[in-house]
C-alpha cells in the first residue's frame, strides 16, 4: 500500500467494538454445480459512511453501464441488519497485480469511458453525493462547466481551510484564480464549443487500479463519479506521486483529442490539479507540502494570465467567430485510436 505522503484518499476508519461484520457475512458463495464465486466486501460506519457506501455503489453503476470490462461488477450496497450503523458496499472479486497498469490499454479504456458516456441532461455534475476518501464532493448540476468547476474548488477549499486553517496568501490567490484564471481557462472551452459533459471515474490514481490477472487488462475501482471535462480525469496524472506523468497524457491524447483551445491543454491541467492537491492538503491535516503546492500553482498560473478572459477574447475574435459556425464536441469513437 501506498505511504500516507503518497496516497490521494486519506480515510481512516473509526475504531469500533462489538461483532466484526467481515466474520458475518461470507464473501464466498457455492453454487449449485459446486463452483466458488468470491465477492468484495467494503464497509463503512455511521452516517457518513452510509452515504460513501451509496455514492461508491451509484458511481460504479455508472462506470459498469459504460466499460463494464473496465471496472468490477456492482452487486448491492446497504445496511446491516444486526449490526447498528455498519454499512457495505458488495462487487464482483477479482484477483489483482498491484502494479502500474499497462500504458496503451489502460488510457484506451478510460477514453473509451469518457467517449461512450452521454451525460442524461448536458449538465456537469451527478445525482448524488460521491466521496473522495472521506470528503464529500458537490455534484450539485451546473449548465456551464466553468460554474461546475468553481463550484466544486468553493468546496474543497472550505474543506481544506477547515483542516489547515486560515491562510490570507491562499485568500489572495484564491481571489485571483477565480477571477482571472478559471475563466482565461475554462471559459473557451464553451465558447470555442469544444467539449460536453463526459463520465469520468473521479480519483484516477494508482491505488485505484490495477491489472486482472486471469483477462491481463486493466481494471478501476474506488470511484467517485461525475460528468465533468474529460481533461479534469487527468489532473491527478500531473503529480509524481501519482506515478502516471506525461507518458499516460499522451497515450490518453491518442485515443481522446486535446480540447481546444489546445495551446492551453498544460495550463488547464495544472489548474485541475490544484483541485486534487487541495483534497491531499485536506486529508492530510499533518503535511503542509500540499497547500505550498497549491500555492506555487496558482501562483504561476496568477502570473501567466494577468488579462484574465477578456484578454483572451481580445486577441482571438477570428477564432471565436469560425468555431460559433462549425466546431462540435468529438464524437463517440470507441476504441479507435484518433488519426492525426
Amino acid at each position: 500500500m501506498p505511504d500516507v505522503t503518497e496516497a490521494s484518499d486519506g480515510y481512516v476508519p473509526p475504531p469500533r467494538t462489538g461483532p466484526n461484520p467481515f466474520q458475518v457475512v461470507d464473501p464466498n458463495v457455492i453454487t449449485e454445480d459446486g463452483g466458488l464465486i468470491s465477492f468484495f466486501l467494503k464497509v463503512a460506519l455511521d452516517e457518513q459512511g452510509r452515504r460513501m457506501m451509496h455514492g461508491e455503489f451509484e458511481s460504479m453503476m455508472a462506470l459498469y453501464k459504460v466499460v463494464p470490462d473496465f471496472v468490477p461488477k456492482p452487486h448491492a450496497w446497504g445496511s446491516y441488519k444486526d449490526i447498528e450503523g455498519v454499512h457495505f458496499f458488495l462487487c464482483s472479486f477479482h484477483d489483482m497485480t498491484e502494479e502500474m497498469p499497462e500504458v496503451e490499454s489502460f488510457c484506451e479504456s478510460v477514453a473509451r469511458l469518457h467517449l461512450n458516456s452521454v451525460s442524461p441532461n448536458n449538465m456537469y455534475g451527478f445525482p448524488l453525493t460521491t466521496y473522495m476518501g472521506p470528503l464529500p464532493q458537490d455534484n450539485t448540476w451546473c449548465s456551464t462547466w466553468e460554474e461546475y468547476f468553481k463550484q466544486g474548488m468553493v468546496r474543497m477549499l472550505d474543506l481544506e481551510r477547515n483542516v489547515q486553517g486560515p491562510s490570507e496568501k491562499l485568500e489572495r490567490l484564491t481571489a485571483q484564480l477565480f477571477e482571472r484564471v478559471i475563466p482565461r481557462l475554462l471559459r473557451p472551452l464553451t465558447v470555442l464549443k469544444s467539449m460536453k459533459p463526459v463520465l469520468i471515474h473521479g480519483d484516477l490514481w494508482y491505488g485505484n487500479c490495477c491489472t486482472d490477472n486471469d483477462t491481463g487488462r486493466p481494471i478501476v475501482f474506488d470511484a467517485c463519479v461525475q460528468w465533468a471535462h474529460n481533461e479534469y480525469e487527468i489532473g491527478t496524472w500531473r503529480a509524481v506521486r501519482y506515478r502516471f506523468g506525461k507518458t499516460y497524457i499522451k497515450a490518453y491524447h491518442k485515443y481522446y483529442p486535446i480540447s481546444a483551445p489546445e495551446e492551453d491543454h498544460d495550463d488547464r491541467n495544472a489548474l485541475y490539479s490544484i483541485r486534487y492537491d487541495l483534497h491531499s492538503s485536506s486529508a492530510y491535516s499533518s503535511s503542509p507540502k500540499f497547500r505550498r503546492d497549491v500555492m506555487a500553482t496558482m501562483e504561476t498560473l496568477i502570473a501567466k494570465f494577468p488579462d484574465g478572459y477578456e484578454g483572451w477574447e481580445r486577441d482571438h475574435e477570428d477564432l471565436i467567430r469560425e468555431h460559433n459556425i462549425k466546431t462540435s464536441p468529438p464524437q463517440s469513437l470507441g476504441v479507435q485510436a484518433i488519426q492525426g
